[in-house]
């Protein structure tokens, strides 16, 4: 008999980007996402003007679930964009941090 379970375990989760933990934050935080299929993936900062004011990653990643931490020590207190981006889709969370 075929078994089934290695099918359905191969099948790609499509591209997900969890909200960052913690949040808000002091100083750092971790935003976790997952891709369907291999490729490139940029993770960037943006401030609340709309300024990108970090790249936190930008690289060819395999699919799966994956995790980026940003440091935000040396930045101001302020509501900051997480925008990650990998082939056409991209997801944009919403983060806080406190000092």
């Amino acid at each position: 008999l075929p078994s089934f379970a290695s099918a359905a375990e191969s099948t790609p989760a499509p591209f997900k980007v969890n909200q960052n933990v913690p949040n808000p934050f002091n100083p750092a935080t971790s935003i976790s996402f997952s891709l369907a299929a291999p490729g490139n993936v940029k993770a960037e900062v943006f401030s609340a003007a709309g300024q990108k004011i970090a790249t936190l990653l930008n690289a060819a990643m395999k699919a799966g679930n994956h995790t980026v931490t940003w440091n935000a020590e040396r930045f101001s207190a302020g509501i900051y964009f997480c925008t990650i981006t990998a082939g056409n889709a991209s997801k944009t969370v919403k983060m806080t941090l406190l000092k």
